[in-house]
């Protein structure tokens, strides 16, 4: 009986692993697939907490995935002028005029990165309602404004009667 045992227990292991290792890289490739649904950043928790239908979470989907993809080459040479900065700051001192070039690279691409983002909120405003529009208003405002950090209210929305933002931590949504 012991003879028949362990070879059976080695082909009942091996057909397990293999089964979880397709089950594994079959899931992550349909995962990827055009048309399924990705955990983007509209149709997660942004999706409830503007009341996003369908068709917008789609569209706001479709426009995120296009931003990142279209800063992707952005943040990469970002990453490796930031490794240069290191390779400066860490090396023996560096030459001053060097120093201020690869900083005002870094500059540059930051503020490249950020004016597609500030182009994609434009976007972004015009596929929303008006009471869609004042709840992401409010969360952009909760995550640019450093009073906002701290715990109060921006002067922006302290001037125009505003309450603290839906989106703030502390704050719970209504769900229906």
């Amino acid at each position: 009986m012991r003879r028949w045992l362990l070879p059976l227990l080695l082909v009942v292991s091996v057909g397990l692993n293999a089964g979880l290792l397709l089950h594994w890289a079959l899931g992550a490739r349909h995962a990827g697939a055009a048309g399924a649904p990705s955990p983007g950043w509209h149709a997660g928790p942004m999706r409830h907490h503007l009341g996003l239908d369908a068709a917008q979470a789609r569209q706001l989907d479709d426009w995120h995935r296009e931003v990142l993809a279209g800063i992707r080459p952005l943040q990469e040479r970002l990453a490796g002028k930031r490794l240069e900065l290191f390779a400066l700051l860490k090396g023996a001192p560096a030459d001053p005029a060097r120093f201020d070039a690869v900083i005002d690279e870094i500059a540059r691409l930051q503020a490249a990165i950020e004016k597609v983002f500030a182009r994609h909120s434009l976007k972004v405003r015009g596929a929303l309602s008006p009471e869609q529009l004042r709840k992401y208003e409010g969360c952009l405002e909760r995550g640019l404004c450093p009073a906002s950090l701290a715990g109060s209210r921006c002067p922006s929305a302290a001037a125009a009667g505003g309450e603290r933002p839906a989106c703030a931590p502390g704050k719970q949504e209504q769900r229906d």
